[in-house]
């Protein structure tokens, strides 16, 4: 009797493989036939689960943000504000292997998406869904009265995000602060986020 697959969990370790293949030789250096044979299946199966090679990129890049959004905004449950705020970035910055690991990805891609349409626009909205995440916390920060006068909350969206991005492309593809990296990424997060209270 042929064994059944559940669809989302076989597609969610395709997907798992073609990260892995990603780190591995970098978007560029992504084939079908190397994802197949990371993910020990045929290119048919792969085909049939994540569709072409585009397909799969942006599937991929866009499963690696859920993965890093789902992280960052459900982290402690029970936070709210700056608090959540704080948690969002140590959930996204790369202080562990798993965090590096998908930090590692996101990076790849990041690369790519400047020569690739598709990637582009699926981290735009990437990008948007993380923001809409950000506005969450700032307004529970500014309903606890914990913000001090003056934030600029767009301002504030836009250097989360480019201190997750660049702190994550030194740290990752630079090499910058290997030794004692997440002590001063955590210190970076700390003043961040201090910089916005009463």
């Amino acid at each position: 009797m042929p064994r059944l697959v559940d669809h989302e969990v076989r597609r969610a370790e395709l997907l798992a493989a073609t990260w892995r293949v990603v780190r591995a030789r970098g978007v560029e250096g992504t084939t079908t036939r190397a994802i197949a044979d990371e993910a020990g299946c045929s290119l048919s199966v792969l085909a049939h689960f994540l569709g072409g090679k585009d397909d799969i990129l942006v599937a991929a890049q866009r499963a690696v943000y859920e993965r890093i959004v789902e992280r960052a905004f459900r982290i402690g449950g029970d936070l709210f504000g700056l608090a959540a705020l704080r948690a969002a970035l140590d959930a996204v910055l790369p202080l562990d292997p798993e965090r590096a690991a998908d930090a590692h990805v996101n990076v790849a891609f990041a690369g790519a998406a400047l020569s690739h349409p598709l990637l582009a626009e699926s981290r735009r909205e990437s990008h948007r869904l993380i923001r809409e995440h950000l506005r969450t916390c700032l307004r529970e920060a500014r309903e606890r009265d914990e913000v001090r006068p003056g934030v600029a909350d767009e301002a504030v969206i836009d250097d989360f995000i480019i201190l997750v991005e660049g702190s994550t492309l030194l740290s990752l593809v630079d090499g910058w602060a290997e030794e004692g990296r997440a002590e001063r990424l955590t210190r970076l997060a700390d003043n961040f986020v201090n910089q916005l209270a009463k």
